[in-house]
């Protein structure tokens, strides 16, 4: 992974995490979730004349997508979603954009992703770990020793279970029985706010 970088971009009105993960060497690259305004990562890939592969996002809540029709009129890439996460792709009521009174929905249609699924990147291997609770389809994205959490995981805390299609027993059986069953040392990258490992979380996380 030596020649593997990530970018991290905040965009939005609520600070959604957004990453670029790509290859110094080959400019081969992937995106993590798609959030409006999307000019900060589209001119960072353009700009280091990347090879954009695919999007992958891990739940279908509006401050992860916003991004998606813009974007992938700039980037022709197939993108990526759990499928049952799919609905709130075509719904506003169910990905919270009607909420905030801007109704959105995908155009594009998603690749549906299932739990262990692994998508190829390069010569490495993106496993899917599907952790529902936040959203009935929230995934979670390891790459090695990276694992890229959504909203199911944060800096000591954990993703909110008030929502339609929240389930607060599922997210903390997500967590216990599949996150923290991985690597003390990986590395979380979360949907919002700061960076952290899953050991840190073992001990340090008050909701868990």
């Amino acid at each position: 992974m030596n020649n593997l970088k990530i970018k991290k971009f905040v965009v939005g009105p609520i600070s959604t995490n957004i990453y670029v993960i790509y290859d110094e060497k080959t400019k081969k690259a992937f995106l993590v979730d798609c959030a409006a305004p999307i000019n900060e990562y589209k001119d960072f890939i353009l700009k280091n004349n990347l090879n954009l592969e695919f999007v992958v996002i891990t739940h279908g809540h509006y401050d992860h997508i916003d991004g998606l029709n813009e974007f992938l009129t700039e980037f022709d890439v197939p993108f990526y979603v759990s499928e049952k996460d799919q609905h709130m792709l075509i719904n506003p009521m169910n990905n919270g954009s009607l909420m905030m009174g801007d109704p959105m929905v995908i155009n594009k249609k998603a690749k549906l992703l299932i739990d262990e699924q692994k998508i190829k990147f390069e010569d490495k291997e993106l496993e899917i770990i599907e952790t529902s609770g936040h959203t009935q389809g929230g995934v979670c994205v390891k790459l090695n020793d990276w694992l890229f959490s959504g909203d199911t995981l944060f800096y000591r805390s954990v993703g909110r279970t008030d929502f339609p299609y929240s389930n607060t027993e599922q997210l903390q059986d997500s967590i216990k029985n599949k996150l923290f069953k991985l690597d003390k040392n990986t590395q979380v990258f979360p949907g919002h706010g700061r960076e952290t490992t899953i050991g840190e979380e073992l001990i340090e996380n008050p909701f868990i």
